[in-house]
């Protein structure tokens, strides 16, 4: 199914430019005007489904580098330890659903991490479709219908 899009379109008119010399097979060049115009085609609700999506890359990568630190056994210092605090508070929902596994070296695995990722993604998703139907003019809706 084709989303719906909005049209934008402008108009620049410069007076009394010179008028090229006629192209063969084309006719000549009428009037004393040059007229270009654009047009921009722009999905609905493109700026907030980009900022959506936008806010789920920085989610989804804090809590895979959580994941990997957790699983490399880096140092609770500097950069891992924000990515800690952090993911830590964004996957305290699902804390406790899985029971904590160990990789080589007895270095702990959080699949609540990655449950998260998949939760978030998810509701992402969600949040971006439910945009596209809020924004979608009632016009628009009754014929994509039909």
């Amino acid at each position: 199914m084709q989303e719906p899009v909005g049209v934008h379109t402008e108009r620049v008119e410069t007076g009394s430019a010179a008028a090229p010399p006629p192209a063969a097979g084309y006719g000549p060049y009428g009037g004393d005007r040059v007229v270009a115009s654009r047009t921009a085609v722009v999905p609905v609700a493109y700026r907030a489904r980009s900022v959506v999506w936008l806010f789920l890359a920085v989610v989804d990568i804090i809590l895979a580098l959580r994941f990997i630190f957790f699983a490399a056994g880096a140092n609770d210092t500097g950069f891992a330890h924000a990515m800690y605090a952090i993911g830590g508070a964004l996957d305290a929902p699902f804390r406790g659903i899985f029971n904590v596994t160990t990789a080589t070296a007895s270095h702990p695995l959080h699949w609540e991490d990655i449950l998260a990722i998949v939760i978030y993604s998810i509701a992402a998703w969600i949040v971006t479709r439910v945009m596209v139907i809020g924004s979608t003019p009632p016009d628009r809706a009754r014929t994509a219908a039909i």
